[in-house]
């Protein structure tokens, strides 16, 4: 699945059966998180955790347009 945004993002599983996000960093290189599926259970559930306060979407797109 690949998002469109700020940065551009790709989210695979690697070769090892890792889950790997990949963004560009802005400068032409990739950063690469890349995590276990057990990580990955924890990170998506905190992810759901964090977005259900929506109160900082507003301050996150204001930041996001001032780079």
């Amino acid at each position: 699945m690949k998002l469109k945004a700020t940065h551009e993002t790709e989210v695979y599983i690697s070769q090892g059966g890792y889950l790997a996000i990949s963004q560009d960093s802005g400068d032409g290189e990739d950063a690469i998180v890349i995590l276990s599926p057990e990580q990955a259970r924890v990170v998506a559930k905190e992810i759901m955790r964090q977005l259900e306060d929506t109160s900082w979407w507003d301050e996150s797109i204001s930041t996001d347009n001032a780079e």
